[in-house]
């Protein structure tokens, strides 16, 4: 298989894309493996807020997930309740086939990913206790 130049150009223009995204989840991934390890656990929230920074990049791009990366920081006070924060769920995942992922479990109940979010159906068989 031969790469033509506009393939080369392609890549590298996807890897353009990726470099600012992937660059703030670097400096996160830093933060947290030396400078959160020293800090007292005071996060209020579930995911940390690092960890839905770094969730939030990934699944919404750099713009909308770093958009939500400080939405969720400004919440980090007493004047907001604590508790489960996730991550919203990308707009039109159904229509980007790219991002969904099937499993085939052994229990005979059928899953798909999509993204981070798990779906399940199970089977109504009544012969399975």
């Amino acid at each position: 298989m031969t790469t033509t130049p506009s393939d080369r150009t392609s890549t590298a223009g996807h890897l353009l894309y990726l470099l600012p995204r992937r660059s703030v989840v670097f400096l996160i991934e830093l933060y947290r493996t030396w400078v959160s390890p020293m800090r007292l656990p005071t996060c209020r929230f579930e995911p940390t807020c690092s960890a839905y920074a770094v969730e939030a990049l990934t699944v919404h791009g750099f713009f909308r997930g770093g958009l939500l990366s400080v939405y969720r920081l400004l919440k980090c006070g007493p004047w907001h309740k604590p508790g489960y924060d996730p991550v919203p769920e990308r707009r039109g995942s159904a229509e980007h086939p790219e991002n969904v992922i099937s499993e085939a479990p052994t229990d005979g109940s059928s899953v798909a990913v999509v993204g981070e979010t798990r779906t399940e159906s199970l089977c109504t068989d009544s012969s399975k206790g």
